[in-house]
């Protein structure tokens, strides 16, 4: 199993490196969203793609510029088809937990904009669905160590039809029932969000510390190291700050999004460091954000 190399002042570095960046993403999108026309624009569409632009276009900037190899950040083509059929088929396992804890608990969650940091959950419910969308995501993972073809066997060209076709639910049934949902919300929610993220979190900081630290553990399959621990915590840290405006002086961390965003950002990069990439995870974050829409369209 991998483990750290280079001299300790190095691997701190590396965790200065990467802070330092996810600080500069998090002020380049956010002022760009603030202060320049682009920010306008997409304020007026009700779009977001600015952050994701911005963390994948960082991100194969930085790859560049230092040299590194796209593969080893799990940023390559190698085994797509594959990537793709499991990302569907994980996606499909995960939404229907997630429905089914949503229904079963009763808990009230709206994706369109973060939760109100100054609310109080109620624990019961909360608890009820975190459980069955826990054991949603272990099926998940199951399927994500299993080599069975059933999960990575479809053709590519039906992977992407019926990537396609998911992502269109909440569209098409918006149109139906007389909610439009735009096709633009679609993208940024699958490329902006879902790529964009894996990219940046799972791509970009989760490698560059595993690079350095090493995987020196394992766990039910799963080799890991502090990358993963390090990714998820800025991932939770992300989502955080959702609800901050540092720009103008409003400091409302929401605490518990971020806290689950780490959880979340564990189960990401299980993933990504399991199957060598970052599509597979993209594909199911995408997915399950336009779908996470889903309850917003119907009655």
């Amino acid at each position: 199993m991998p483990g750290p190399s280079g001299r300790p002042i190095d691997r701190l570095w590396v965790l200065i490196e990467v802070a330092a960046v996810f600080a500069a993403v998090h002020v380049s999108y956010r002022a760009i969203k603030g202060f320049t026309v682009i920010g306008r624009w997409e304020g007026a569409a009700g779009t977001n793609f600015t952050p994701g632009v911005v963390m994948a276009v960082s991100t194969c900037a930085i790859l560049l510029l230092t040299r590194k190899d796209f593969r080893a950040y799990g940023l390559s083509l190698d085994r797509w088809g594959e990537h793709l059929s499991l990302g569907l088929t994980c996606t499909l396992v995960e939404v229907a937990f997630g429905a089914f804890a949503l229904v079963i608990s009763g808990y009230e969650f709206d994706a369109s904009r973060p939760p109100d940091p100054h609310s109080t959950p109620d624990w019961r419910k909360l608890a009820v669905a975190a459980g069955i969308l826990v054991a949603g995501w272990t099926i998940v993972l199951a399927m994500v160590s299993s080599r069975r073809r059933s999960v990575r066997g479809l053709p590519p060209l039906l992977s992407i039809a019926l990537i396609a076709a998911v992502a269109a639910v909440p569209p098409v049934v918006g149109t139906t029932l007389g909610k439009p949902f735009s096709c633009l919300t679609v993208l940024w929610l699958f490329f902006g969000a879902g790529f964009g993220e894996e990219t940046f979190y799972r791509g970009y900081i989760q490698s560059r510390v595993d690079e350095a630290w090493g995987r020196p553990w394992r766990m039910l399959g799963f080799e890991f190291g502090a990358g993963l621990l390090v990714s998820s915590f800025l991932f939770g840290l992300l989502h955080a700050l959702n609800t901050v405006d540092y720009f103008h002086g409003r400091y409302d961390f929401g605490w518990g999004m971020g806290i689950s965003s780490v959880f979340v950002g564990i189960y990401f990069g299980l993933i990504r460091t399991h199957t060598q990439s970052v599509l597979p995870g993209a594909i199911i974050h995408g997915l399950t954000d336009v779908l996470a829409r889903l309850p917003n369209v119907l009655p």
